[in-house]
């Protein structure tokens, strides 16, 4: 028994080995590139998110994962959803701060992003994920 689990991990070991050194498995079927997405916050990042997006969907990379702050989470739930590159150039040009939130003074912080969900019920093509 101890010896099946130390087989396990030398293939384990080994299989690793070839991902880290580039050679390829010839066993397994050619692979698409794929990647995952960390999204930042600040708005002219946001704007630079989809130029990102606009870039990886031009050289066919796909995007498996997508997870954001802030703006990136604004940008990568419509991504999302079903929204393109090319319509999240459209919606930056024109979103102001008032489309999203409005300054208010209360127990919860100086900003209220109520307005925030009538936009995204707006601009998402999809509800549920």
């Amino acid at each position: 028994m101890a010896i099946q689990g130390l087989r396990k991990i030398v293939e384990s070991v080994r299989g690793f080995g070839r991902g880290i050194s580039g050679r390829p498995d010839i066993s397994a079927p050619a692979k698409i590139p794929s990647i995952g997405l960390a999204l930042g916050g600040g708005f002219a990042r946001g704007i630079v998110h989809v130029g990102v997006l606009k870039v990886l969907e031009a050289e066919n990379i796909p995007v498996r994962y997508v997870a954001g702050t802030s703006v990136g989470a604004l940008i990568g739930a419509a991504y999302c959803s079903g929204v393109s590159p090319d319509e999240l150039e459209q919606i930056a040009s024109r979103v102001r701060f008032r489309d999203l939130a409005r300054w208010t003074l209360s127990r919860y912080g100086f900003a209220t992003n109520l307005r925030m969900i009538g936009f995204l019920d707006r601009i998402l093509k999809v509800k549920i994920f």
